[in-house]
């Protein structure tokens, strides 16, 4: 085995040149590979991380998943005779049954670590000649905190001032500058159900998200009850869990228990997801052909030196060396290669993530913060990079082996 290796160092010494533009060639796949999927991949875990720290885990509605059976099926006893084509809406109002009782057992339940009921409707917000629709939510702003993490936006005032204020508003900060409103000062708020309220911004807050942080406000559940019509209704409840990937799970074991219908979050942002496992697969794709790129010029190249190299080889096998040890030559030749490539690659696809942290940008898909680039970089992207392009470097390199290790000395000779 060491001749086979010291004869295949000396040949990738003799083609430098050429064996150097095929180290580019796999270097600049094992690059793409790394940079494509830190940008890529930071994007795309900036993005879950913001949803799954402002919105709950799993919401629950009012809304009733039984089909409520009409008054002749009914009396015959189960029997379906009737077939409802369009269903005028009620005037009831729809709310959460027994909400303590139905809360309290949910806290119960597996893997449920908050809960909090919500009060949510549409509104519209005023001071002076200003008006901006707005979506109200009456809140319990203690326990609300522990499901999204409201503390952390806040710019100023405290959650303590809206708690304990009973005609306080929490107001996204963009909101409040479309209003010109700051802290200390009063506004007006009415819906078309409930009686027009004057209220008084206490505190701030910036999600990061221009949605929220232009169009909802925060007010105690109470507040929010009189504003929007409600009486005592709950007509939404939020849930944490422990693990955020068992939401789907959980939300069918709740509309099980309780007939209301329920969403995850994996649900409610089943769009965006479904354009992350596109993006996966145009940078698969993208990051494959590179790959390709490097491995025909591996396969050329060592192409080029079975043919240069068809007498050294009769010599090689006509002195004992057999059809496998010529195999293994050529295979090590493509294999040192690609490593040295995804060195290289590895190296400079490192500094070039060093680099991108460093670039300030504003976050699309909603988000106003301003921050660098969201970079994901772990060991297992390397090992990866590794072991694809060694793989490239042996299938590469496989059919020059082979058609080296295929050369008859006696016919090369005899031509010579």
């Amino acid at each position: 085995m060491k001749a086979e290796l010291f004869i295949a160092a000396r040949q990738l010494w003799h083609r430098k040149m050429l064996n150097s533009i095929s180290v580019l060639g796999v270097m600049l796949g094992v690059l793409m590979l790394i940079a494509i999927t830190g940008i890529m991949r930071g994007m795309q875990t900036r993005f879950l991380g913001t949803i799954l720290e402002v919105s709950p885990h799993i919401v629950v509605y009012d809304q009733t998943l039984a089909v409520p059976r009409t008054v002749v099926d009914t009396l015959l006893g189960g029997v379906s005779v009737t077939h409802v084509s369009r269903q005028a809406s009620s005037d009831r109002q729809q709310q959460i049954a027994r909400p303590r009782e139905t809360l309290a057992a949910i806290r119960t339940l597996d893997g449920v670590t908050a809960v909090a009921p919500l009060v949510v409707g549409s509104a519209v917000m005023s001071v002076g000649s200003k008006e901006l629709p707005v979506e109200m939510r009456g809140i319990d702003p203690m326990v609300q905190d522990i499901v999204t993490p409201l503390r952390g936006w806040i710019v100023r005032g405290s959650l303590t001032d809206l708690n304990a204020a009973g005609d306080g508003v929490m107001v996204g900060q963009q909101l409040a500058d479309l209003l010109g409103v700051t802290i200390g000062d009063n506004v007006t708020c009415a819906s078309a159900r409930g009686v027009p309220v004057s209220m008084r911004v206490v505190v701030l807050f910036s999600s990061g998200i221009t949605a929220l942080d232009k169009g909802r406000v925060y007010v105690a559940a109470r507040l929010a009850q009189t504003i929007l019509g409600r009486g005592d209704a709950i007509d939404r409840i939020e849930i944490r869990l422990a693990n955020p990937d068992d939401a789907p799970a959980v939300t069918a074991r709740l509309e099980a228990l309780f007939g209301y219908d329920g969403e995850s979050w994996q649900t409610t942002n089943a769009s965006m997801l479904s354009v992350f496992v596109q993006q996966n697969l145009i940078t698969g794709l993208m990051i494959g052909a590179v790959l390709m790129v490097g491995g025909f010029g591996i396969l050329s190249i060592q192409i080029m030196i079975v043919v240069e190299k068809r007498r050294d080889i009769a010599l090689l096998k006509s002195v004992g060396y057999s059809s496998r040890n010529v195999l293994t030559i050529f295979l090590v030749e493509g294999i040192v290669v690609a490593i040295i490539g995804a060195i290289l690659g590895s190296i400079g696809g490192h500094f070039l993530l060093l680099g991108m942290r460093q670039i300030k940008t504003v976050s699309g898909m909603g988000f106003n913060k301003p921050s660098t680039f969201a970079i994901y970089e772990a060991p297992i992207v390397y090992v990866l990079a590794f072991v694809f392009s060694i793989s490239v470097g042996l299938l590469a390199s496989f059919f020059p082996a082979w058609r080296a290790s295929r050369v008859e000395p006696v016919d090369v000779l005899r031509g010579s």
